[in-house]
Formats: C-alpha cells, structure tokens, sequence
C-alpha cells in the first residue's frame, strides 16, 4: 500500500464533522479524506500514512458507537503522527479522547493531539437548535480554531485538551451503550407529513431504517446519530414528543447529499 501525507477519517451525520474534515484538507498539504461508515463495510480496513486523523462528534459524552467499532477494527500501519478532533455543543465535558487512546493503545499506536471544537449539537431531544447568532458566533470561532489547528497538524505538534468529569460520563456513556436496541423505539414519523423521499433511510450509517410501505421503520440497531430526524424535508420524523416544534439542524456549508450513503 502506498504512504499518502495525511489521511483524516470523519464521521458526521448533520454535517459538523464533515465540515471540519473539509476544512482541514483546504488548509493542511495532501489530505485525502474518508469516510468512517464507508470504511467500515471494508473486511479489513488499514491506512498507511505520515499522518492519520479522526473527526467525530460526542455522543453522551463519550465516542460515536461506530467510531469505537471502526477505531478497534482499524490497522494503522507503521507509527503516524495521530489526532482526534471532537465536535460539539459543549466541549471539555466528557471522555471521547481517553477512550479512543485506550483502543488504539491496544495497537501500540498512540494519539499525539486532540481538540474540542464547538459548533452546534444536534440533540434536540435535550434542547433546541441555538439561535442563529450563537451558531454565526461560533461558526466564526471554529474557523479561528482550525487555522491554529491545521497550523498545528502541519508541524506534527503535540496537544492535550481538557476532558472533564471523565468517571460520570464513562459510567453515563456506559448506561447508554446498554440500551442500544431500546434507542429507536422513541422515533415516530407523522405518515400524514411524510413523501417517501427515502432520504432518512439513505443517512442511516447503520442500514437501521426500512421502507416497507414508504414510511420509515426503524430496526433496532441505532446509534442515535439522528441523521434520519435532521435530513427529513418535512419535519415527519420525532423523537418522542420533546422534538416537535424544535428546528432542524445541518451545517450551512454542507449539502445533503453529502451526508447520504452512496
């Protein structure tokens, strides 16, 4: 397998993560970038490259489901400069860093810079989408933050962030991971609202989602990324009855069908 500069591998379901992936590779040499739900339908993934990054948001504080999953399955080959940059509504709470250096500590790999960078959350199960001056604001900030990182990335320099109240959130984070086949039974689409466009089942990184008479029905095996509620072009899809009459959410600079599997 031939070496490439920098690879950076991103999961994103509204757009955060994929954004900031695509910032990197504008601002850093000889970036390829790739998608972790693609990778993962790979038997054996591997990368071989000087320099190898993950872009992920927090999930309950902690690492996306699947990110865990593709982080235990990847090969990283040889010994690269690594990062990890979680997106997030709140940064410094949490524990996604300690966990993906556990894993890849397993592989005698190591993670040599990690950062938080805030954007917008997408959980509207626990508030609302922030007003539209508080994500301008903080849009502003995150492209800031990632000229200092890509600055940071190019010169393979070492930097640790905080990760606050790490023992909760393992055990908050933990208590979640147990109810992962209970998550989609809180989702409920209004047929009356729905088109059978099929967007919210070609989003579902997991294939969770069939349409066996249009509407979505959801399988039992989420990872609550809640791609499928923000895509819907009519607000068809709830979580429960906290989402309704709250916005939906996709960051500005990126399109839908940039999120959708291929």
């Amino acid at each position: 397998m031939k070496k490439i500069k920098t690879v950076i591998y991103y999961y994103s379901a509204t757009g955060n993560s994929l954004y900031v992936t695509q910032e990197l590779q504008k601002a850093v040499k000889d970036v390829e970038i790739r998608s972790i739900v693609e990778a993962m339908q790979e038997d054996k993934p591997q990368v071989n490259a000087e320099c190898v990054g993950f872009v992920f948001p927090m999930h309950y504080f902690g690492l996306p489901l699947q990110v865990e999953e593709f982080l235990q399955k990847l090969t990283i080959l040889e010994s690269p400069y690594t990062f990890a940059i979680a997106t997030c509504g709140v940064p410094y709470w949490g524990r996604p860093f300690v966990d993906a250096e556990k894993i890849l500590k397993e592989k005698n790999r190591q993670i040599h810079a990690t950062w938080y960078v805030r954007l917008v959350s997408n959980y509207i199960p626990w508030r609302d989408i922030a007003a539209d001056w508080q994500i301008n604001i903080r849009a502003w900030l995150a492209e800031r933050k990632l000229k200092k990182i890509a600055g940071a990335i190019e010169k393979r320099e070492h930097h640790e962030t905080w990760q606050l109240l790490r023992k909760f959130c393992a055990g908050y984070h933990d208590k979640w991971k147990g109810k992962q086949q209970e998550i989609d039974t809180n989702f409920q689409c209004d047929k009356a609202k729905c088109t059978s466009c099929g967007l919210c089942e070609r989003i579902c990184p997991k294939k969770n989602i069939l349409r066996p008479n249009g509407q979505p029905v959801w399988q039992h095996d989420c990872v609550e990324c809640l791609g499928c509620l923000h895509i819907c072009p009519v607000k068809a899809i709830d979580y429960g009855e906290q989402t309704k009459g709250r916005k939906r959410y996709r960051h500005k600079e990126i399109k839908a069908a940039e999120l959708i599997r291929r």
